[in-house]
């Protein structure tokens, strides 16, 4: 029940949904004809669309996550395990192949649960491994958990105080890493798809790619505030 409450609760306070939200009202408002009501709410939504869309706006929320752990350039010899918490393989699964190359006996976990999908991101994710000439053997997929909180429980299971290197988005580390601690576990952080450096950024018009980074970024703070509500 907590994790759907938890789900209908980031929904609901998502900038899309805001947005959303707000242009629902405006038409309701402007069907009853009272036009100041629905101006007023046209205008919020308009307003919010503009600021979520906006780069500076979405780096002010997104650097402080991406910017709290820097890329793992020399991982320790003595790792056995990487660990690759479920998501856009394209983007950070390089970073995996990265480190597999510099540690090639250690063992890569996989994680990702169905969804609405026919196969778990853990499965497709080792899929594509192997495709890229890792061995099957090497990949164990776990795509019961469905959350970041439910994978912590699982690697403890699977690792107990082992160290093990972490590897997800950068703006996802952060939380990541209270989850991972928290229950006992010894992550060694190791961020992908960490963003690149562009001047005059403030120059560039609002877009649907920022749009996308203040969404994720909602998503982390609202997750980060969730977990000290729980006391982590």
């Amino acid at each position: 029940m907590g994790f759907y409450l938890k789900k209908l609760i980031a929904y609901l306070l998502d900038p899309l949904s805001v947005v959303f939200i707000l242009l629902l009202l405006a038409l309701w408002f402007l069907y009853r004809n009272r036009r100041k009501a629905a101006l007023f709410f046209l205008t919020g939504a308009m307003f919010l669309l503009f600021l979520f869309s906006y780069r500076p706006f979405s780096y002010a929320l997104m650097h402080p996550l991406e910017s709290r752990y820097p890329k793992l350039t020399h991982p320790p010899k003595n790792i056995h395990t990487i660990v690759f918490l479920g998501g856009d393989l394209q983007r950070r699964g390089w970073e995996v192949l990265r480190l597999h190359q510099i540690l090639p006996d250690a063992q890569i976990v996989t994680t990702g649960y169905k969804g609405d999908s026919l196969e778990s991101e853990a499965q497709k994710n080792k899929r594509i491994f192997v495709e890229s000439g890792i061995a099957p053997e090497q990949i164990l997929p776990l795509d019961r958990p469905r959350d970041t909180i439910e994978e912590a429980q699982s690697i403890k299971a699977l690792l107990g105080t082992e160290p093990f290197i972490l590897v997800t988005a950068a703006f996802h580390m952060p939380r990541a890493m209270m989850i991972f601690r928290r229950v006992g576990l010894r992550p060694i952080p190791a961020p992908a798809d960490l963003p690149q450096k562009r001047k005059r950024f403030w120059t560039i018009p609002p877009g649907i790619k920022y749009f996308d980074q203040t969404r994720k970024a909602f998503h982390e703070y609202l997750g980060i505030l969730w977990l000290k509500i729980r006391g982590y």
